[in-house]
């Protein structure tokens, strides 16, 4: 037990998330995390070369959850009493299920794939086959039933074998919280 606390701590979390869908901020050396919160659907912002106390005061302005690996930043979270948690950044399924087990949820509970692109963090939009013809190879065109584009960078996603892995993902971070709590 003592092993799990290193790995994540949290401040200023109630003890379940709020009922709409919780927003994050995370630090730059977390990118994996970021693509991979906002293909569950989270609002997540991605902030690199910025100084903690910008991130900091961002967070706490915008109801954001900061998620970070430096320790140094995290003991400014605590000081200056944000939401937020300290992860090890090493391992997504383990920074992703420490990140909801703190605060008290599954990831499932909020999850909306196909609302978020990965890239920018546009909400996404379904388009159709004739909407999409010229921006894809008619190989993934005819293997495909649904597409979806970014609003704002036009990004064009489709459920492919990446769609399925992160869905598996998705899946063993709720076990993971659930066999903690057990």
């Amino acid at each position: 037990m003592q092993m799990a606390r290193l790995l994540a701590k949290n401040v200023g979390a109630k003890k379940v998330l709020v009922k709409s869908k919780p927003a994050f901020l995370v630090d730059s050396m977390l990118g994996s995390l970021v693509r991979k919160l906002r293909f569950f659907g989270f609002d997540t912002l991605y902030v690199a070369n910025s100084p903690d106390d910008e991130i900091i005061s961002f967070g706490i302005n915008h109801n954001r959850f900061i998620l970070t690996c430096d320790k140094e930043m995290y003991k400014r979270i605590v000081k200056a009493r944000a939401q937020g948690t300290l992860l090890k950044g090493s391992d997504d399924l383990e920074d992703i299920s420490r990140t909801f087990q703190t605060y008290g949820a599954l990831l499932a509970e909020y999850m909306e794939v196909n609302s978020r692109c990965s890239m920018c963090n546009g909400l996404l939009a379904k388009r159709s086959h004739a909407e999409i013809a010229e921006k894809i190879n008619m190989e993934i065109k005819s293997r495909q039933k649904q597409f979806f584009e970014c609003k704002r960078c036009y990004k064009v996603y489709w459920e492919g074998s990446h769609f399925a892995r992160l869905m598996e993902l998705s899946k063993r971070i709720d076990n993971r919280i659930l066999e903690r709590l057990e």
